[in-house]
């Protein structure tokens, strides 16, 4: 099995592939900032205290700001170079090249692909991940990327 892809990057399928990474901690900015927010509004109808503007406040940079932060810092380090991207899996692993760095990495050096609209997202570690376009890839040639990933001990999660 070989399957070369030349592509650019989508700044729109990296945006998802961060935002599926980060979602643990994107879910857990979001509940704290929700949280904050409800309480803010509680106390403001319970009590007949000062006002809860700043609890307000830091609840919205919470359950918005860093999230927003988050998503966007990561798709610009994914976006950095931006060049001409060659990604070529086979049996060996998955290795992607561009004119500034070649990364090749074994099977063993994931943890999980994921299927996902219009990529398949290899896991390396919790936030680490590395993401290859399906484009030019038919659903046969996808299924056998993730035959691959299995038998190789990755945990495989399709659409």
């Amino acid at each position: 099995m070989f399957f070369q892809i030349t592509t650019r990057p989508d700044a729109r399928l990296v945006a998802s592939a961060v935002r599926r990474g980060l979602r643990p901690l994107l879910l857990t900015a979001r509940g704290l900032g929700w949280a904050a927010i409800a309480l803010a509004l509680i106390l403001e109808v319970t009590t007949d205290g000062g006002p809860y503007l700043t609890l307000l406040l830091a609840g919205a940079l919470i359950a918005v700001g860093i999230p927003m932060f988050l998503v966007n810092s990561g798709t610009r380090d994914a976006l950095h170079e931006g060049d001409l991207t060659t990604y070529e899996i086979s049996d060996g692993g998955v290795a992607s090249s561009n004119l500034a760095a070649r990364h090749a990495y074994a099977w063993n050096a994931f943890r999980s692909v994921e299927e996902a609209p219009g990529q398949l997202i290899f896991g390396r570690s919790r936030t680490r991940f590395l993401t290859v376009p399906t484009t030019g890839l038919t659903g046969a040639q996808i299924e056998q990327v993730l035959g691959a990933a299995s038998v190789h001990g990755l945990r495989v999660r399709r659409i």
